[in-house]
């Protein structure tokens, strides 16, 4: 295999893998995320009174784009759209998105273009401790990725991945600090040269009348051996615009060629 050729499809799989949140992470198209979404969009509605006291459903659309070389001599830009719908209570949440994926590899002046729809995340989550231990939250999800995206365009892994995470947060006056670990089997069939993802972030939100933010710091093990453990900072925020509306916009960058070396997201959700 020409080097060029091995750079690439190197790159497609980091792309394509495990990433930072569930986000919200999104969930996020054809990757993994730190942080979860649906939590996300919990702490910053419940405070404008969106949810109902017998839940919510919901629709999102987003997207956004992410660069990097990952420390190769391939560039690679990520562009998605990633239509989710979901359900949102005061104790628990679920979720499933559907992302469609455009990418485009650059290796000395030769790119190629692949697109198709990314692999299918389901998650659920539910409120474990809320404000225990002097307002203490305790928050766990667990999430499965569906091999739905193409392997051979590199817009996958091909495998189906378990992930399980716990989040907690403490009241710091008018902020909150956020930390969060979690787990990724990466594969339940071969998986061959991919390995399995310990997750870990921790930051800090807050929220005016109308917006709730956050920033924080964001890591994770290396999914493929001798490749850098990523490490990335990003921020975000939803802002309510009035009904049952609300923005949300997010970017990160990366401090090492472990993962993208920056990127951005936005969106719509709609409250039911």
């Amino acid at each position: 295999m020409e080097p060029g050729h091995r750079d690439s499809r190197f790159a497609r799989l980091l792309f394509s893998s495990v990433g930072r949140r569930i986000t919200a992470d999104r969930k996020e198209c054809g990757r993994w995320r730190a942080r979860s979404a649906a939590w996300l969009l919990a702490l910053a509605v419940a405070p404008f009174g969106q949810v109902r006291a017998n839940g919510n459903a919901f629709v999102e659309l987003s997207g956004g784009f992410k660069s990097g070389d990952f420390g190769t001599a391939v560039r690679s830009d990520l562009r998605y759209v990633a239509p989710a719908v979901g359900y949102l209570a005061p104790g628990y949440d679920f979720s499933a998105t559907v992302p469609y994926l455009r990418l485009n590899t650059d290796s000395g002046g030769t790119s190629a273009t692949e697109s198709g729809i990314g692999d299918i995340v389901a998650r659920a989550g539910k409120v474990l401790a809320p404000d225990a231990f002097d307002e203490l939250s305790l928050y766990g999800s667990v999430a499965v990725k569906l091999p739905t995206a193409d392997e051979d365009k590199g817009l996958g892994t091909g495998e189906t991945d378990l992930g399980a995470f716990l989040a907690a947060r403490w009241p710091l006056g008018n902020l909150r600090l956020n930390l969060q670990g979690g787990y990724i089997k990466s594969g339940l069939g071969h998986s061959e040269g991919l390995r399995d993802v310990f997750l870990y972030s921790a930051g800090l939100s807050g929220a005016t009348t109308r917006a709730h933010w956050y920033v924080s710091l964001d890591g994770r093990t290396a999914l493929v051996q001798g490749a850098r453990a990523p490490l990335e900072i990003s921020g975000g925020s939803l802002y309510a615009l009035g009904g049952r509306y609300f923005l949300k916009g997010s970017a990160f960058a990366g401090l090492n060629e472990g993962g993208p070396a920056f990127g951005v997201a936005g969106g719509i959700v709609r409250m039911f």
